[in-house]
């Protein structure tokens, strides 16, 4: 299941993606897709799942507990107050 790493400062971001060729999904990209799943985990947790469809018609599927996505956003908004 994917997890999260929440980066609360964007000087330590992706530092990386400059030696990578990079699919940006812009303000033109469809609306990405998110389904909750309720028992979708072994554990009867609700998970979440979220396509992303790519320019070139490949479609991206992440899926991650309920739990981790709510932590995330968590961590933001508590950081930022919004």
């Amino acid at each position: 299941m994917l997890t999260f790493h929440t980066i609360l400062e964007p000087e330590e971001h992706w530092e990386d993606l400059l030696e990578k060729e990079v699919i940006y999904l812009g303000d033109e990209a469809p609306p990405v897709e998110i389904v909750a799943m309720p028992e979708g985990m072994a554990s009867g947790r609700t998970s979440i799942s979220m396509r992303l469809d790519l320019p070139d018609g490949r479609v991206v599927i992440v899926e991650t507990a309920l739990h981790e996505l709510a932590n995330a956003v968590r961590t933001i908004q508590e950081r930022f107050g919004e």
